[in-house]
């Protein structure tokens, strides 16, 4: 029977993979063969199967012998690839082994394959076998690096002749400890002093005078430099060596470092004093709920001082505000090992209630008993003012949406449609709910045209806006022209404006379309711009007439002209000419007039958009600090 040999064929031609495992049994293996033909087929084989040997053709439809390598090579597999190829020169043979391939044949002679890949195979086992070599050995000195690594400790002895160092030696644990061996304290015997930190060199000299002069002396903790430039902690424990005369001459040390500990003491004290610091109540207790320690912030959001505090449970803060299963809830949280968060009510120790988010953590020890628990607690008393002060704000938010919807509904939803007039309108609120107002008011051949403001951005400016609508609704019919319908307004509202504070300017425009006569008057209102395109001419609309709401018994002028076919009407309120820039320049009547001017044959609502375009150009902003409002007429014949 055959040896067994899983070979992948990156080939499309069924008669040649069995010529190949033909050939494979001859040279007596047992192939276990599998074909495959496009990059991704061979990257799935390779994931899901092992190989001995890769066998590839050179040509194949949409895929080639050198991109099946590329693929073998990106799979970081160490599996020999063999070429075998009817349609491949000998250059090209070259540079598919430059590029890796471990050798090529040629179809139909194929008596070297056996040879190849057993050679193949051979020199990969050998890599194999290098490698785990390799690796081991890497581990091994890893592990001796632990080891070195891991001694803390070491023996030197200092020997002296007449009181002074002649010679000292170092153990093993020397290297690790201090970088250096003990062949570099034999060659400099004063190394040992050079390394002890320049601050602490006077103790360490104490020290060893003390010895020589036959006293007793205590473990010294101090600081050497390290042969690589680091700091490290050692504790000294020095034990003297005296001669059958009763003379010094020799002294023995064992050396300890205590870095660790060192900088675990650091960080403790770090942490002692981040605890005493923090801006929130932190309580430290037992596994049984005892408290242990509580820190500064503690004791001012309790009252409570650590000496109060100390092997009590935290029962003492309870405000029976809370059921007993709040409690049993907490306590089977944390008994189960998992963090406990949420919200209560405590009692201070003035008697006072207060609310508190609070954390309580296990910790527990290298088994997982529960060992402490750390609580944090902070004083919510601000947040929760401040989130009923933001339900209160969104309740009145609320109102207020609701109040804009009103006001929207109230202006109209779309222009009429008129016989030879394209008209649109439009009000762009600077808050939720402003005071602008226009309408347009059909009345058999007469057409009236208002636009006003109403002063302030307030649910006040809003009523009196739609107060003044009604007005205007229900009296508009038995009114004879516009300086009427303003007389009668300012009457009207007179009281209501006074009581609020607040005032009405107002253009009020009535158009005979029979005639094409157009009277207007104004109230204190910026006047209306009609272009004629025929002249490139403007006309401002303005008649004398005081504020609205200011005081009874007002005249309020009456003018009048010609409209004719293709002139352009703009109502406006002051909310356009007075957008300010970043540098404080108003946006002005001038370059209203020159959008009008140059945008007059679009469409009336096309007109309002080019406005709106032009005041965000020129503010940089999408938003307006006024509310702005327009009504454009276009009279077409």
């Amino acid at each position: 029977m055959g040896k067994p040999l899983r070979v992948l064929i990156v080939e499309d031609s069924e008669d040649d993979t069995l010529l190949l495992t033909f050939e494979l049994r001859r040279g007596n293996y047992a192939p276990i063969a599998k074909r495959v033909e496009t990059a991704e087929a061979m990257r799935r084989a390779l994931e899901e199967d092992e190989w001995d040997v890769v066998i590839s053709d050179y040509v194949l439809p949409g895929f080639t012998g050198l991109e099946a390598l590329q693929v073998l090579r990106e799979s970081g597999l160490d599996i020999p690839f063999i070429i075998v190829s009817g349609k491949i020169g000998e250059d090209t043979a070259v540079g598919a082994m430059k590029e890796g391939a471990n050798d090529y044949l040629i179809k139909g002679h194929t008596s070297r394959l056996i040879p190849a890949i057993e050679r193949e195979m051979h020199e990969a086992e050998v890599r194999r076998k290098k490698r785990e070599t390799e690796a081991a050995l890497v581990r091994s000195e890893r592990r001796y690096k632990r080891l070195v690594a891991a001694v803390t400790d070491y023996i030197y002895t200092v020997n002296l002749s007449d009181g002074e160092v002649v010679r000292t030696t170092h153990g093993p644990g020397c290297l690790s400890v201090t970088g250096y061996s003990n062949e570099e304290y034999v060659d400099n015997p004063f190394l040992w002093y050079q390394m002890i930190h320049e601050e602490d060199r006077a103790a360490v000299t104490g020290l060893t005078e003390e010895v020589k002069a036959g006293r007793e002396v205590p473990s010294l903790e101090h600081r050497i430099r390290h042969k690589d430039g680091s700091l490290r902690w050692v504790i000294n424990t020095i034990v003297p060596r005296y001669s059958e005369r009763g003379e010094l001459i020799a002294y023995d040390g064992l050396i300890s470092d205590i870095s660790e500990r060192k900088r675990a003491e650091e960080s403790l004290q770090v942490q002692s004093a981040a605890l005493e610091a923090a801006a929130n109540a932190i309580v430290i207790t037992d596994s049984r709920g005892m408290v242990l320690s509580v820190n500064a912030a503690f004791t001012r959001m309790t009252g409570y001082t650590q000496a109060e505090a100390a092997g009590r449970d935290l029962s003492f803060l309870k405000s029976d505000r809370h059921a007993p299963d709040f409690y049993e809830d907490l306590w089977n949280t944390i008994m189960s090992g998992r963090t406990w968060h949420g919200e209560m009510v405590n009692r201070r120790k003035s008697g006072e209630l207060y609310p508190e988010e609070q954390t309580i953590t296990p910790v527990t020890d290298e088994t997982g008993r529960i060992k402490h628990f750390i609580c944090i607690k902070q004083d919510i008393t601000e947040r929760k003012l401040a989130e009923q002060a933001l339900l209160q704000n969104t309740s009145l938010h609320k109102e207020m949406e609701i109040a804009r919807q009103i006001q929207l509904s109230l202006l109209p939803a779309s222009p009429p449609l008129l016989s030879g007039i394209d008209c649109a309108g439009r009000c762009v609120p600077a808050s939720h709910i402003g005071g602008d107002y226009f309408d347009i008011l059909p009345h058999g051949e007469r057409l009236d045209l208002v636009i006003a403001d109403v002063s302030g951005h307030s649910v006040g400016a809003a009523l009196i806006m739609v107060e003044t609508r009604s007005v205007l609704h229900a009296q508009m019919p038995a009114l004879d022209g516009p300086a009427q319908v303003v007389a009668a307004l300012n009457e009207i509202l007179l009281d209501d404006l006074s009581r609020a504070e607040l005032f009405i300017t107002m253009s009020y425009l009535s158009y005979q379309r029979a005639t094409g006569k157009l009277r207007y008057s104004n109230a204190g209102h910026p006047p209306p711009l009609l272009f004629r395109p025929s002249e490139e001419r403007f006309f401002e609309l303005d008649a004398e007439g005081l504020i609205l709401g200011v005081q009874r018994r007002v005249a309020f002028h009456e003018m009048a002209m010609q409209v004719d076919k293709g002139d352009l009407l703009l109502l406006y309120t002051d909310g356009i000419t007075e957008t300010e820039n970043g540098d404080g320049e108003f946006f002005g009547k001038e370059r209203l007039k020159g959008v009008l001017a140059r945008e007059h044959k679009k469409p009336a609502a096309g007109i309002i958009e080019a406005i709106l375009d032009a005041l965000r150009a020129f503010t940089g902003s999408a938003t307006f600090n006024d509310d702005i409002s327009m009504l454009t007429l276009k009279f077409l014949h």
